[in-house]
């Protein structure tokens, strides 16, 4: 399906299409952070509200079409959510020739970054809010597939916000992109062992396995295994 249709499709089911109000000489030039599969732009609207612009980092090797699907995906499951402990979506646009999400800009970074710069920091206070936020998640059928300290932001009041969706499903959508050949893309470290194993898709407990792992590393300020040098060996 082109963007286009894509576009016209999240629309009809209450995504807001922003592209008209994006204002190229106000975005970074490169990303401000990137991850396994996609970037991230710093940005600010014609109406003056600062955002972040994720994209899908595509290939040569790839389809394009396949990642605007998982991308329409993300932006559709997450359109759903509305709780003080999830980054706000904003809305979706085309940005440089491929479909991108676009969220409220979060002034302190992740997880990870906000306990290095703020040791002293409550750490029951952030777990209890990550848990809020997955509470949120779970009771309106959604699973996020990928929790982890990089997938946190905190907010200027110090809250934490669960965020990236490109693994979450929602059990109950009314909209239905087929899964692409791109498949799950789970953090080792974080996934419970049925993940890993490949034995049984995404669920609630797969969920509340890495909150576990989530709230060791809040505590600990470190990944979880911190003496395993490899992801792989995790396994």
């Amino acid at each position: 399906m082109p963007c286009a249709k894509m576009i016209e499709l999240l629309v009809r089911h209450g995504c807001k299409d922003l592209t008209i109000l994006f204002v190229p000489k106000d975005c970074s030039e490169y990303p401000v952070s990137t991850g396994g599969f996609g970037d991230v732009y710093r940005s600010r609207l014609l109406d003056n509200r600062r955002v972040a612009i994720k994209t899908m980092r595509i290939f040569e090797s790839e389809l394009p079409g396949k990642y605007s699907k998982w991308a329409a995906r993300e932006i559709h499951t997450w359109s759903k959510c509305k709780h003080p402990n999830v980054v706000e979506l904003m809305g979706l646009m085309m940005f440089r020739d491929s479909l991108a999400i676009v969220t409220e800009w979060v002034e302190n970074g992740t997880l990870p970054d906000y306990l290095r710069k703020n040791p002293a920091t409550d750490r029951c206070r952030l777990s209890t809010l990550i848990c809020d936020g997955l509470v949120y998640l779970h009771s309106n059928d959604i699973i996020h597939g990928d929790l982890k300290g990089d997938n946190i932001l905190i907010s200027l009041n110090g809250n934490p916000m669960l965020n990236d969706f490109g693994n979450a499903s929602n059990q109950d959508s009314s909209l239905y992109f087929s899964q692409t050949t791109t498949g799950t893309k789970y953090s080792t470290r974080w996934a419970a062992p049925e993940i890993l194993e490949e034995t049984t898709p995404l669920t609630r407990k797969s969920d509340v396995y890495s909150l576990g792992m989530t709230i060791l590393e809040v505590f600990t300020g470190n990944v979880p295994y911190p003496n395993i040098k490899k992801d792989i060996a995790v396994m």
